[in-house]
């Protein structure tokens, strides 16, 4: 028997919803669960079985999907949520809000999502809030669980989201898998972009030009979904704010380097992987992974907090300009994220704080940040590679400039403040060494040993934060 309930339907879209069950040939009923909202239970063949939500398997199927590689796709268990319609403005009210490495893209990927979901009428989307039709893989661990699907070619396995918000992230997660390597080079506008994944995303001739052919609609979606829909400035900003919530304050996070000139205390690039990749594209990539984390995982444990980048795209900024956002956001961390480059042999996390001979007023407690984030960050990377290296925490004195802009306390604010702003930088790892680039840039665990690693910190983050009070 293939039993679904839906929830939360507004009085408005009730008889909608009634009549393409009733289409499909289901018995439906209708429970009143006051302020204008409405449970809708459909109901098709033999007696027994479970609603979907409950605990416990059905396999029933009530729509197609169209998802990578054609076809169609039919549910084997899940859990239902609202209306399409509601569901679509929750999925671009969060979208909105989201913090994405390529702001410019955001359009035409929900175009995308309204394509791959039927504008969210496909099981995968109602049940598993997987609106890009993405099929499991082990990168995806971090944001989806594994999922039974019957789609046109079979079972197979597809992507179960707990949230709107992990579907965010698991997409482009996804699309940092190898087989779309050199999508960096297509982020100009939606059109170069979708064109370029698009073959790779699914062979269906025209695929392409069907999703452009959405992005108006796209737009519109995020135009009426409450904030703005691209990043008004160069600093992007996460945030939660929840009743009765511990409030950690805000941090903020600095994807070192950026566009194509050098600037006062920030040069456009310095490292580049053996795979090919440059260390100011891996450090805003990590950045907003850990922004994600950040923001999720105080959504989760009931607290507040406010993530700012210092950039969300590729621009360069002065390193004054940088630390001056910790001033005026009033932060109470500030953490600069870079990687190093050597020789292949070189190795290992380390994480640099003001030097007292450079005129830190806030040596203590910039050592105890910094201590913090090298444990969290040579922690997690040792757990997956047993080669890593604790280069340890260091003042910047030892670095090669001798002082890092980013780390003065006269750009922080730090002179004239009372409640001082703590700061460090981080050199993740070395991605000219082979076995990092594997790792953390290149392999094929990359994706998500990134996600693993920014997770730990993030944790290791909060937890400072709050023990700061």
């Amino acid at each position: 028997m293939a039993i679904h309930r839906m929830t939360d339907i507004p009085a408005s879209e009730v008889a909608d919803v009634i009549s393409d069950f009733e289409l499909e040939g289901f018995t439906v009923t209708k429970i009143d669960q006051g302020n204008g909202l409405f449970t809708v239970e459909a109901r098709k063949g033999d007696d027994g079985g479970q609603p979907v939500g409950d605990p416990g398997t059905q396999t029933g199927t009530t729509g197609t999907d169209p998802t990578p590689g054609g076809g169609t796709s039919s549910s084997t268990g899940g859990t239902s949520i609202t209306s399409p319609t509601d569901l679509l403005k929750r999925l671009a009210a969060a979208y909105k809000t989201a913090t994405i490495q390529h702001p410019q893209l955001r359009a035409v990927t929900l175009a995308q999502w309204l394509l791959e979901s039927g504008r969210a009428t496909s099981d995968l989307a109602k049940l598993h809030l997987n609106f890009g039709g993405l099929k499991f893989r082990p990168e995806m661990a971090p944001f989806a669980t594994s999922v039974s699907f019957q789609a046109h070619d079979g079972v197979d396995d597809y992507c179960k989201f707990a949230s709107i918000e992990k579907f965010i992230q698991g997409y482009w997660a996804f699309l940092d898998r190898s087989p779309y390597a050199g999508k960096e080079n297509h982020v100009s506008s939606g059109e170069s972009f979708i064109r370029f994944i698009g073959p790779i995303y699914t062979p269906t001739p025209g695929y392409a030009d069907t999703v452009l052919s959405l992005v108006a609609e796209a737009t519109g979606l995020l135009s009426g979904a409450g904030a703005g829909t691209g990043d008004p400035s160069p600093a992007g900003t996460g945030e939660t704010s929840t009743a009765g919530a511990v409030n950690l304050g805000t941090i903020v996070i600095d994807p070192g380097h950026g566009g194509t000139s050098d600037l006062s205390g920030s040069s456009h690039n310095n490292a580049k992987a053996l795979s090919g990749a440059l260390e100011k594209t891996l450090t805003l990539q990590f950045a907003t992974l850990l922004q994600s984390a950040l923001v999720s995982q105080a959504q989760a444990a009931n607290e507040q907090i406010k993530v700012v980048l210092t950039r969300t795209t590729d621009m360069n900024v002065t390193g004054a300009g940088r630390a001056g956002t910790a001033l005026t956001q009033r932060a109470k961390l500030f953490l600069s994220i870079h990687f190093n480059g050597d020789a292949p042999t070189a190795r290992g996390t380390e994480t640099f704080f003001r030097a007292a001979e450079n005129g830190n007023v806030n040596l203590e407690d910039d050592k105890a940040f910094a201590r913090d984030v090298q444990s969290a960050v040579f922690g997690a990377i040792k757990a997956l590679d047993g080669s890593a290296a604790d280069r340890g925490a260091k003042p910047d004195s030892m670095t090669k400039l001798g002082k890092l802009a980013v780390l003065s306390d006269i750009n922080l604010g730090n002179a004239q403040m009372q409640n001082k702003c703590r700061a460090a930088l981080l050199e993740v790892e070395f991605i000219t060494n082979p076995a990092a680039d594997q790792l953390l840039v290149s392999g094929p665990s990359a994706a998500a040993n990134r996600a693993q690693v920014m997770a730990a910190l993030a944790t290791r983050l909060r937890q400072h934060m709050k023990a700061m009070g």
